[in-house]
């Protein structure tokens, strides 16, 4: 009688433990109360097979039940929890290796302790509290991510249940096997450990590499964002909003830099400087809609005429400029002039309306009409003037008597 009890109690330690375990590893649908009550029907299933079985003396016969019952009651419990069948499988497929690791241990640590009967089913309580305790304060976070990558680590887990699980169920004898397998079976739960040891290191590993590598990727999406928005404020800095043109600032840097390097290479430069004529009827009669949409146009008129290394600006209101670099000669500047003056007299459809719009184009010469930016703009501005004071409309270049 006293070892029905004794039998009885390891075997429902097993069970229970087995239970709480399993919803330690794996995310419970329901509250507490519904997992007390699933380990008190384990429990209770639990005694009675194993009094069924005392009584025919079949200890191997009970082990193997319970691991029967174990599957039935697993099954059962899958709609319990939130993971899918596959990761379920991984999760119960674990649980049975950890209790074959903690009953092959518990077995032959109490065989080096008195009473070895009553010592065996306190170890493999203690036992499976330290695992359950791990699991909860340190494993669980790393548990989880290995569950969602259960493909990679199935065929190691199932090595592992293979090797363990032939001791156990390849046997007429449970507690011989384990007697004589003695060396075999504590090499192998010790090759278990560093196995699923190894498991978590790499996972961790894995984590570790992938949160860096996200946070490299956020700082490369930030760093992105970032010049994104600096590039926006450089063109609001520099550049027109409604043209699209460099604007005023822009331009007398650029024209300072063209200077620079026309003294530097001793080439010669020269800039244009327009001034769009009857703009302000174009305003008042069609509307500033209709201004803007002609002041648009203007700027890519003036791309389309010039060449890729020229540089075209909007100064402001209806003025707008153009920078040439290491022209030919003269002629070949009054010659452009003349075609961007031409191409601005042009009818413009603006939506249903047609409108015509003529400019006054001024330009002055590097180092002829100037040797510095301050000059060569006055002078291209006075020329500009000139035409306008002639009756509006033309190509004018500063001759030195203007200014």
């Amino acid at each position: 009688m006293n070892d029905l009890m004794v039998n009885l109690f390891r075997g429902s330690v097993s069970s229970v433990m087995n239970v709480i375990l399993l919803f330690t590893l794996a995310r419970s649908r329901f509250d507490r109360k519904i997992n007390i009550m699933v380990a008190a029907f384990v429990f209770a299933l639990n005694i009675l097979s194993t009094i069924w079985f005392y009584l025919y003396g079949d200890l191997t016969g009970l082990s193997r039940f319970n691991l029967v019952i174990f599957l039935i009651v697993g099954l059962a419990l899958k709609p319990l929890t939130k993971l899918n069948f596959m990761q379920w499988c991984f999760t119960f497929l674990t649980i049975i290796n950890i209790s074959m690791m903690i009953i092959v241990s518990s077995y032959h640590l109490s065989r080096l302790l008195p009473m070895p009967q009553y010592s065996n089913t306190i170890l493999r309580f203690i036992l499976y509290v330290i695992v359950i305790y791990i699991s909860q304060r340190h494993l669980l976070p790393l548990y989880r991510s290995i569950v969602k990558n259960w493909q990679i680590f199935s065929a190691l887990v199932i090595c592992i249940f293979l090797n363990l699980g032939y001791f156990f169920y390849a046997t007429d004898d449970i507690q011989n096997t384990l007697t004589i397998n003695k060396w075999p079976l504590l090499l192998l739960v010790a090759l278990s450990l560093v196995a699923y040891g190894t498991v978590f290191y790499s996972m961790k590993r894995f984590i570790a590499i992938t949160e860096l590598e996200c946070e490299n990727l956020k700082i490369q999406d930030e760093s992105g964002r970032l010049y994104k928005e600096t590039m926006k404020l450089e063109k609001y800095a520099n550049y027109d909003t409604l043209t699209g043109l460099p604007n005023r600032r822009f331009f007398f840097e650029r024209l300072k830099k063209m200077v620079e390097e026309s003294e530097r290479i001793s080439c010669q430069s020269a800039i244009l400087y327009i001034d769009l004529d009857a703009f302000k009827d174009v305003n008042d009669t069609y509307g500033h809609e209709v201004g803007d949409s002609v002041l648009i146009t203007v700027g890519n008129t003036l791309l389309k005429c010039i060449q890729k290394t020229d540089f075209a600006a909007r100064l402001g209101g209806d003025e707008f400029a153009v920078l040439i670099h290491d022209i030919e000669d003269v002629p070949a500047v009054e010659h452009l002039a003349k075609k961007i003056h031409k191409a601005l007299q042009e009818n413009m459809s603006i939506d249903t309306v047609e409108c015509k719009i003529n400019s006054s184009i001024g330009i002055a010469v590097y180092p002829e009409d100037g040797k510095d930016s301050e000059t060569l703009m006055r002078h291209a501005d006075s020329a500009m003037y000139a035409i306008k004071k002639d009756g509006k409309g033309g190509v004018k270049k500063f001759n030195g008597l203007q200014d």
